[in-house]
């Protein structure tokens, strides 16, 4: 289950992608505020803080939520001109870091109007939390890489019209410090790791309590999203779309691809049961029957 329930919480995982941008792509003043907040912290930006931002691409719940092709990075333009990109990534297969260059490359080009001289190109940042590790050949536990265009043996810096900042997320040491000994990202971190853990419930409480405005400003947006039924129905439709592309698609796993998929589907019935979704609402979206999901 990855609910966090407590008898007046509730808060959906915000390493869903969908319901991270449920709570920092939705174009209010209340989400505008929050993702700043992120943003300076992530980019420290204590001398020169991000004040204004234009979301591109708000947050909607399309009409096919279970598609794969829906966009769930959150594009945004600061006052000052720069684009940015944050996406929340929980699979780093195939080529991660390939990929994200692709899709810096395409938001540069993007940024760059047809016709517009070189020299007024826009900054663009792409920021991307990932839930594990980066597969790399260097051990490090390093929780925030940023990468610019520089050369190799000088590191004289080419340009600044692209910057990638990775945050990975399963190096942070929270299981092994209480949240006041993490330091700011790194707690903020533990947050989007453990908002929708029900084991890890009294450990979210602390960190709300002791991670100071970006973490309290996040809770109270999340705790207001995971209130709404359609987000959730998205999720679960999201979840379950993703289960059956991926069964589907791995040709190492057609042994036993029937029984995978069956407990995939009573593993989804069970949360949404364990939410409070109705018996056949639940048998609709999972092909499951209603004997079946009173069963588990």
């Amino acid at each position: 289950m990855n609910r966090n329930r407590t008898e007046n919480t509730i808060r959906e995982p915000l390493t869903s992608d969908l319901i991270f941008k449920a709570v920092f792509g939705q174009d209010t003043e209340e989400c505008k505020k929050a993702l700043i907040t992120v943003l300076n912290l992530i980019l420290e930006r204590e001398e020169d803080p991000i004040t204004d931002l234009v979301y591109k691409n708000p947050f909607s719940i399309p009409e096919d939520r279970r598609q794969k092709e829906i966009i769930m990075d959150i594009r945004v333009e600061t006052s000052a001109g720069e684009q940015i990109d944050i996406e929340m990534q929980v699979d780093i297969s195939g080529a991660f870091a390939d990929r994200m260059v692709l899709y810096g490359c395409k938001m540069a080009a993007r940024g760059l109007d047809r016709g517009q001289e070189y020299v007024k190109m826009k900054k663009n940042i792409l920021i991307a939390f990932v839930k594990g590790k980066i597969p790399s050949e260097e051990q490090n536990e390093q929780v925030h890489s940023m990468f610019t265009l520089r050369e190799e043996k000088s590191h004289k810096k080419l340009s600044d019209i692209l910057e990638f900042h990775f945050i990975e997320l399963g190096k942070i040491p929270w299981r092994e410090k209480p949240p006041e000994e993490l330091g700011p990202l790194e707690q903020f971190g533990a947050y989007l790791l453990c908002s929708g853990d029900p084991d890890q419930q009294e450990y979210v409480e602390k960190l709300v309590q002791n991670g100071g405005e970006v973490i309290s400003m996040t809770d109270k947006l999340l705790r207001k999203v995971s209130e709404e039924e359609l987000i959730r129905e998205a999720r679960f439709d999201r979840e379950w779309y993703e289960l059956q592309a991926e069964w589907r698609r791995s040709d190492a796993r057609k042994e036993g691809w029937e029984d995978g998929l069956t407990q995939g589907k009573k593993a989804i019935a069970l949360e949404m049961k364990q939410d409070g979704v109705p018996t056949d609402k639940i048998a609709r979206y999972t092909g499951l029957t209603e004997t079946e999901i009173e069963e588990l």
